[in-house]
This record gives structure tokens, C-alpha cells and sequence, in this order.
């Protein structure tokens, strides 16, 4: 082998033995963070290294200051149990609610059985308002020719119903509703319009609605 050949080898070598003894001391620098970190005090964490017996005094101290710690916070007390309030039963239901009762007899025939009583189960439903349709029909008479005078209508129809706005196919009822909905519950038009729709199908023109 050449000397060249060795003088290179040398050379590699010892530039492998610099990289190995830099990484050594690397790992030694992250054991001793390590051991900081899990033997340390929390305001000792982040101080630079200290040695091996510093740091056992360190964890005497640490041991001794949390026992004495613990020793401290062994307290005793009272706590009073709370009570639950009585349950003051549900609310009652008003008279003046209308009320219809569905009888729900058994699938099997009791034919030749005995009512020995019977469970009520009540529950509060709510049904919206019924949007109607109201045809006012006024049939027309002629009268017989023979009766026909100056003063006597040859044609005899009854009146039309007064109305709010004669004009308006809004009924009272509608227009009370519109005007509670809007200065008493505070919604606007276009939220009513909105419900409508929804509601009832029925698409009113917002200036329809202004006008009522």
C-alpha cells in the first residue's frame, strides 16, 4: 500500500474520531437537559448545567419542601348537604282551555268485559289560526212585472255586509290579526308576509299589506 494510500486512510479516520466526538458531547449536553428537566425545579429548568451535586441536593431540598407542603394543606372542614326543594307538582292546566277527549279503546274486543276504571293522559296542543275563505252569496229576485213601479226596484238583492274596508278582500279578523301582529307583538310586515307564505300558501303583495 501506497503512502499516499495511508495518509488519506489516517486522515479519514481522524475526522470520523472529530464527528464521533462532537456527537458524544452533544448527547452528553441533551442528558444533562433531561436530567434538569425531571429532577429540577421548575424556576431551575432553564438554568445552565450544574453538577451532580448540586443537583442532589437539589432534589433533597425539593423532597423535603413537598412534604412539608403537604403536611400543610391537610385541613378538615364541614360542608353542609344540600337539600332538594319538594317538587311542587306541575302546573295547572286552565278551565277556560276548550278541551276534546279522544277515547282510545283496545285493539281486542272487550265485549262482556268490565270497566274497571281509566288512565287520563293530558297533553296542551296547539292548533294556528284557521285561515278561511267567506263567500257572502246574495241571491237576486225580479220582481213580477204586475208589482214593478216607479218606487217599488224591479230587481230585489239583500245588501252587502258592512265591512271595515269595503274595498279589501281582508275580513275583520285578518286585519285585527295584522294590526296585533305588528304594534303589539312588534313584527314587521315583511315577517308576516314571510308567514303567510309559509303558513297558509298564500303570497300577499307587501303593498297590499300596507294599504290594510
Amino acid at each position: 500500500m501506497s503512502i499516499d494510500l495511508l495518509v488519506a486512510e489516517n486522515e479519514t479516520l481522524r475526522t470520523r474520531n472529530r464527528e464521533q466526538e462532537g456527537q458524544i458531547v452533544a448527547l452528553r449536553h441533551e442528558l444533562d437537559q433531561l436530567k434538569r428537566l425531571i429532577f429540577g425545579f421548575k424556576s431551575e429548568r432553564h438554568v445552565p448545567a450544574v453538577s451532580p451535586e448540586q443537583l442532589a441536593l437539589w432534589e433533597q431540598a425539593g423532597a423535603d419542601a413537598g412534604a412539608e407542603e403537604e403536611t400543610k394543606e391537610k385541613i378538615s372542614y364541614e360542608r353542609r348537604k344540600r337539600t332538594e326543594k319538594p317538587h311542587l307538582g306541575r302546573t295547572p292546566l286552565p278551565d277556560h282551555l276548550p278541551r276534546r277527549r279522544e277515547i282510545i279503546e283496545p285493539e281486542e274486543d272487550t265485549t262482556g268485559m268490565t270497566k274497571i276504571g281509566e288512565d287520563i293522559t293530558r297533553k296542551v296542543n296547539y292548533l294556528p289560526g284557521v285561515l278561511e275563505i267567506i263567500e257572502y252569496v246574495r241571491p237576486r229576485y225580479a220582481r213580477p212585472e204586475a208589482e214593478q213601479t216607479e218606487e217599488v226596484a224591479a230587481i230585489v238583492q239583500a245588501p252587502v255586509p258592512d265591512q271595515v274596508l269595503p274595498k279589501a278582500i281582508a275580513g275583520v279578523g285578518l286585519l285585527v290579526q295584522i294590526i296585533i301582529a305588528k304594534f303589539i307583538d312588534h313584527l314587521p310586515l315583511y315577517r308576516q308576509r314571510q308567514m303567510f307564505q309559509r303558513d297558509y300558501d298564500w303570497s300577499i303583495p307587501s303593498s297590499t299589506l300596507g294599504d290594510w
